[in-house]
């Protein structure tokens, strides 16, 4: 369509021609075929990332580089040549024609807004589509946009595996890797797969932007090179077209492959990795009121506890009754002192609430842990805190919640954490769950990266403080 000239079935066989893009890729990321034009290499790359009629409005008139026998057409006969394309065929036919006959006739493309289905956002690369939306919106109005770049999943596979940087991860969680025992009864460390780290640190997402930040950086997406690299086998024109980008090579195996990345910049995200930089967004919200659907009966109270009973059915049907007792502070529903109550009261039951909001620390270390320990349930939160605060002699107590992360300047546990969880042991006190921030499964005894059941009067001593910033991690910067 850009030089009006016809091409030969062995232009196809020795790979002169391409798939464009009428809109770019870059742009609209789709590869159907109402988006595609056939033309000759040379003049994809370089057409780059314009609209077709933002090229021939550019290049209208101009020999191709490198093809001097070609020409690229004048914008008007451009025009006269796209209007006479048919629009004939199977009605799916005639409108994909007319669609292609729209793109290439489009000046500027501006992406619609527009709505995705449930089904749409669990998929990467429909969520990519959004983001890259959302991203331009800001600048829709400017003169001179940014590129938004948006490269497939099997890219950035292809490139991680081919800069061989995921045990970059091993600084920051030692767990990413693994001894393995050799035939010789030898052992040795390796880097466990993508699969099994995304089971280990939050941190593989930060692994993965950086290789999306290199890869756009060093990779640009001239002509085909994207969809090359995802290829397994190439033929020599392949390799040779790669090949002069300067960035791919033989490995020791003989096998064509990215260029690895280079000690000096592994050694950069290593130490950067090392940071464990996590953030944590810890809602604020204390509005609403968090609680079982199903109601328990009462059995009896005592000591400040209530005994309930549930009836429920287990998994072949049957109905068992479950007893379990909470703190009368954890349901709603009791009796007034006066006897008098609302429905639940009348039906002698109680809803849990199961849900806690954090645990209030107040500061009269005299005070024995029952008293001193407070667990905020998350019903009426902002009257709990102001009875909390008088009896905190007037002064906001500290709040611990599940998500935050503290700092234990010294002693046993000196580091950053971030707390994992809470409970109340009427003998020792309040206990909680730590692990590093960027740490997925922390419930594993004798890892560095997670301590249970630490005694929160033993952090307090050490010095406890909540990190307000949201943006933390392991060292200051």
């Amino acid at each position: 369509p850009f030089t009006g000239i016809e091409f030969e079935p062995k232009d196809l066989i020795e790979r002169r021609v391409d798939k464009d893009h009428i809109i770019p890729r870059s742009q609209r990321t789709t590869d159907s075929l109402d988006a595609l034009a056939v033309t000759f290499s040379t003049i994809n790359k370089w057409k780059g990332r314009r609209t077709a009629w933002q090229f021939v409005s550019d290049e209208g008139g101009k020999p191709v580089p490198d093809a001097p026998n070609l020409c690229i057409m004048p914008l008007a006969r451009y025009q006269e040549f796209v209007a006479r394309l048919d629009t004939k065929g199977h009605p799916d036919d005639r409108h994909r024609k007319k669609r292609r006959k729209e793109w290439l006739l489009l000046p500027r493309y501006e992406e619609k807004a527009r709505t995705f289905t449930q089904g749409q956002l669990t998929q990467t690369s429909q969520l990519a589509r959004l983001a890259a939306q959302v991203v331009r919106e800001p600048f829709s109005k400017s003169p001179n946009p940014p590129q938004i770049v948006a490269l497939p999943g099997s890219v950035t596979g292809a490139v991680r595996k081919a800069w061989d940087i995921l045990g970059c991860l091993s600084a920051a969680a030692p767990g990413v890797m693994e001894t393995v025992t050799l035939s010789d009864g030898s052992t040795k460390q390796e880097v466990r797969t993508k699969t099994e780290i995304r089971d280990i640190t939050h941190l593989h997402h930060a692994l993965d932007a950086s290789v999306l930040a290199l890869a756009a950086h060093f990779i640009p997406n001239r002509g085909d090179v994207w969809r090359l690299l995802a290829e397994r086998r190439l033929n020599s024109a392949q390799q040779a077209e790669l090949a002069a980008l300067g960035l791919f090579d033989f490995d020791e195996r003989g096998q064509f492959r990215l260029r690895d990345l280079g000690s000096e910049l592994k050694a950069q995200l290593r130490e950067k990795l090392a940071e464990r930089r996590v953030v944590q967004h810890v809602p604020a919200d204390m509005s609403g009121l968090r609680i079982e659907e199903n109601t328990r009966g009462i059995i009896r109270r005592e000591n400040g506890r209530v005994f309930l009973r549930q009836r429920k059915k287990n998994a072949d049907g049957k109905t068992i009754v479950n007893l379990t007792e909470e703190s009368e502070s954890k349901v709603i529903g009791l009796p007034r002192a006066d006897g008098t109550g609302g429905k639940l009261a009348a039906l002698n039951g109680v809803r849990v609430i199961d849900s806690n909001f954090g645990v209030a620390i107040l500061d009269d270390t005299t005070l024995p842990p029952a008293e001193r320990f407070v667990v905020i349930p998350h019903e009426r939160v902002w009257k709990r805190l102001e009875e909390l605060r008088v009896r905190n002699g007037g002064k906001n107590a500290l709040v611990l919640r599940n998500g935050m992360h503290v700092e234990v300047p010294r002693g046993r546990y000196q580091g950053r954490w971030m707390l994992r969880g809470v409970q109340l042991n009427q003998r020792t006190g309040m206990l909680v769950d730590l692990s590093w921030a960027d740490f997925i499964t922390y419930r594993v005894p004798g890892r560095v990266e997670s301590r249970q059941n630490v005694a929160l009067k033993t952090l307090l001593n050490d010095g406890l403080q909540v990190i307000l910033s949201r943006l933390t991690g392991s060292r200051k910067s």
